[in-house]
């Protein structure tokens, strides 16, 4: 440990040799002439000085008066100060510690009562200053949550005859203080809160923080509470620096009973304060019988808890989901309810709420999937339609490690595919901790599970959130269904979520459909699934086995037209043949594979054609059609490749000049009459697998040049996007723009938030550039964009400050600040695109040079 540091502070230069001499070898000494060279030592040491040893009779400035300079400011006032004088007179002595002095010594010194002097008067200041630590909040000075117990205990004990109160408040969403405007203007909100509380009760109570946003205080019964009290005081915390809308809950417990303990007298106000947390308008509670019956009933519930577990007094029911297309059973939802032996059933917002809070609900969810899997093994071997269920993952159950294990091991337990279970994550989980339920949700959706959004419409960053998270299925909050429904088809946002659900590719459930009317407006809008009271209530799974049972009879009574539905569904294939036998051939040859169809002349083939060409898998095409229909539709066919690139094959009698024209003509293949089946069996497989096979070649090549993220080009379909710019397209302005601070967001928020970024950079290129520019990501955070037939240097410039400063003000990222930067170069003449790009990475240089966030163009 380091030696402690004093100040001598003495005009002799002897009697500070002397003390130097008596304090060196177990302290660090600091010495000064007089009292103004003193105060620039402190100004400098003022936390490294335990102590002050001071001459009182002093040229410049005597220890009266530095004394009294140091015991007036609060930097220097704690410092303990031993006055030393030529006199022992007890005037003199009293007159020292009345300015402030801990302790008077005379001279000449003794060395063993000056080292014991110091020694002890350090330790009782160090002592003291450990006490203060376990006494008040380190942050806003108010005392402890222990300390304050204390004193409020004391206070009692000492005032039997006075009537006092317990006043606990709680910041709604200080959380989200923190997360958006950050910690430190977090922390000055909490410390302007604890001054308003601190002049409040000044005189009249006593003060306390208990962590985190929580404050409490004891206050003398001067007035009865209202809403105007509150409504003030909240006003007050408003106007401070750095409040932003705060709203503040307050909850009073009278103190009536003081055998009480303290600490249970600030939970029950705490208790009063959260019973009115999220209901506008409402500013305070007391604590009373009501809320003392609900404490006492959810100390009952959680003792009881595990008893019902382990005696499944836990039972689950099934809400059925309907389709709104065909009104057919498409699914259920799985439900909890507690069948209590004395109480009978419970409903869940009585328990879920208590046994998140407590934790309890994992092992509840457990319980609730294992028999949810029992159930649909058990169906699975009746023979049932292998419907889906669905079952609730809390937000507790997100944050467990081992989530993805439990469910794959279920699932495999009731050797069930993962698409059986789907998963209902509310909305509100996602707003939490959005990084690791993002990693948890993608982990359990590539194992195969569905994931439904629970509650979407009922969060306040449904839309924010709905962007970034893996999701399967939105199920739109019961609210907010039956309040849309009361507004014209043409209005609300019920249509812009359809159609927004449309676009991401997701199913849509709603639940809480109580009425005729609210189904005919989810129908009318195109709706998915439908569940609530106008169908069924959550029931037991004896009657939805029933449902089950009444299903799978409609679906055997639907069979043959399923059957049609999936022949018509199938690809076709065409058979334009003038004599019957062929056709009915190729019917029994094809008939499993193909929806085949026949036409006898070129005019029903044609028509047979008309509105199916995407359906046509390929074409079996007599040239001897009577008119000589045959080479016409191949003709229109062959024009068709440009839309519809459909394989022919010819057939005709043995002709070699029929066969030569037709391969010219555009045929994929040649068969002589008559033919056998097997034969042609196998000319058209290969045909339409050398067809399709040539698709997906293109369709690979045109992914090679495709940038995966972004959907912009990449290096390799940049540099082939740029081969065919001609002189007429000149000037063309060449951009290199470079994402500022993404490694830094990568490090912060993780990669996913920075993949996010670069999407949305890759969004705003296309939004602000024209469908003639090529957009390529260069690679990493590097971006290019080419302008062709740009006006001017100014225009260029002009257009990439836009683009920086639209990413500036629309892109922002939480904590870090999104900005990109801009290299610019204008070629006039046809040269190298790597000189042009050259140039723009010199300007982009210089622009990350002078100002991260700007453009630079190259001017040589």
């Amino acid at each position: 440990m380091p030696q402690k540091l004093i100040l001598v502070v003495e005009d002799n230069q002897i009697n500070r040799t002397v003390l130097s001499g008596i304090l060196f070898a177990e302290y660090r000494i600091l010495e000064a002439e007089n009292g103004q060279e003193a105060l620039s030592l402190l100004k400098e040491h003022k936390d490294e000085i335990s102590l002050i040893l001071l001459d009182i009779i002093m040229p410049v400035m005597d220890g009266y008066t530095f004394l009294s300079i140091i015991k007036a400011d609060p930097a220097y006032s704690g410092i303990p100060v031993i006055v030393t004088t030529q006199s022992g007179s007890e005037s003199d002595e009293v007159t020292a510690l009345s300015y402030g002095a801990n302790d008077f010594v005379a001279k000449p010194y003794k060395p063993q009562i000056i080292l014991h002097r110091v020694a002890s008067l350090i330790n009782l200041r160090e002592t003291a200053a450990m006490i203060n630590q376990f006494q008040y909040d380190r942050l806003t000075g108010l005392y402890s949550k222990e300390f304050f117990y204390q004193r409020v205990k004391e206070t009692l004990q000492q005032s039997p005859e006075r009537e006092f109160d317990i006043v606990c408040s709680d910041i709604e969403n200080f959380k989200l203080v923190n997360d958006i405007f950050g910690v430190p203007a977090g922390d000055r909100l909490l410390c302007g809160v604890a001054d308003l509380y601190t002049k409040f009760v000044s005189g009249k109570g006593i003060c306390g923080r208990f962590g985190a946003d929580h404050f409490a205080c004891l206050l003398e019964r001067h007035w009865e509470y209202n809403d105007k009290l509150f409504v003030e005081a909240n006003a007050l915390i408003n106007a401070l620096p750095n409040a932003k809308n705060v709203v503040v809950k307050w909850g009073i417990y009278n103190i009536v009973d003081r055998t009480v303990p303290v600490e249970q007298m600030c939970d029950r106000a705490l208790l009063a304060a959260r019973s009115i947390k999220g209901q506008y308008g409402k500013y305070f509670a007391t604590y009373d019988d009501e809320l003392r019956g609900k404490l006492l009933r959810e100390q009952t519930i959680t003792e009881g808890m595990e008893a019902a577990l382990a005696q499944e007094q836990f039972v689950v029911y099934l809400q059925p989901k309907y389709s709104i297309k065909d009104g057919g059973l498409a699914g259920a939802e799985a439900l909890v309810r507690w069948n209590h032996p004395q109480w009978g059933f419970q409903h869940p917002g009585e328990f879920i709420p208590l046994f998140e809070r407590n934790g309890f609900i994992t092992r509840l969810d457990q319980y609730v999937w294992e028999k949810v899997c029992a159930m649909l093994r058990e169906w699975e071997e009746k023979g049932y339609e292998p419907l889906p269920v669905s079952v609730n993952v809390s937000r507790a159950d997100v944050y467990q490690a081992d989530l993805p294990d439990i469910l794959i091991h279920l699932i495999q337990k009731y050797k069930l595919p993962p698409s059986r279970l789907h998963l209902e994550i509310t909305e509100s989980a996602y707003t939490e901790n959005p990084g690791q339920i993002i990693a948890t949700v993608n982990r359990l959706r590539e194992l195969g599970f569905v994931i439904e959004m629970d509650d979407f419409g009922s969060g306040y960053s449904s839309l924010n959130m709905l962007n970034k998270m893996p999701l399967d299925i939105l199920k739109l909050d019961m609210n907010f269904i039956q309040s849309e429904t009361a507004k014209p088809a043409d209005q609300g946002i019920l249509r812009f979520i359809m159609d927004l659900a449309r676009w991401m590719n997701l199913s849509v459930v709603a639940e809480g459909v109580e009425t005729k009317t609210q189904l005919e407006r989810l129908r009318e809008i195109g709706g998915d699934y439908v569940q609530g009271y106008y169908f069924a209530r959550p029931m037991p799974k004896a009657e939805f086995e029933v449902l089950l049972l009444e299903a799978a009879k409609a679906s055997k009574e639907k069979a043959p037209h399923r059957a049609k539905l999936r022949a018509q569904q199938r690809p076709l294939l065409l058979v334009a043949d003038e004599e019957e036998s062929y056709r009915v051939q190729a019917q029994q040859t094809f008939g499993s594979r193909y929806q085949v169809v026949g036409a006898p002349d070129g005019a029903s083939a044609l028509a047979a054609l008309d509105g199916n060409e995407h359906r046509v898998a390929a074409v079996v095409l007599s040239l001897t059609l009577p008119d000589c229909a045959g080479f016409n539709v191949l003709d229109q066919l062959v024009g068709m490749r440009d839309i519809w690139n459909i394989p022919v094959i010819a057939t005709s009698p043995p002709s070699e000049q029929l066969e030569e024209r037709a391969l010219e003509l555009g045929a994929d293949d040649f068969v002589c009459k008559p033919y056998s089946q097997k034969s042609l069996w196998r000319r058209v497989m290969r045909t339409v697998g050398i067809r399709s096979s040539a698709q997906r070649e293109r369709a690979l090549e045109k992914e090679a040049y495709r940038d995966y993220l972004t959907g912009l080009l990449n290096r390799r379909g940049l540099s082939a996007a740029c081969d065919p710019i001609r002189e007429e397209d000149l000037p063309v302005a060449v951009y290199l723009f470079d994402l500022d601070n993404l490694k830094q967001i990568n490090d912060t928020l993780g990669h996913l938030e920075g993949d996010g970024l670069i999407q949305r950079f890759g969004a705003l290129l296309s939004r602000h550039t024209r469908k003639s520019d090529l957009l390529a990501r260069y690679g990493g955070d590097e971006f290019i964009v080419i302008m062709q037939r740009m006006g001017d240097e100014q225009a260029a410039l002009a257009k990439g400050e836009e683009i920086c400063r639209v990413f500036r003000e629309s892109c922002r990222t939480d904590r870090v600040p999104a900005a990109c930067s801009a290299g610019i170069a204008v070629c006039h003449a046809q040269e190298p695109l790597a000189d042009v790009i050259a140039r723009a990475d010199e300007a982009l240089y210089r622009a990350k040079s002078d100002n991260k966030g700007g453009c630079c163009l190259w001017k040589g």
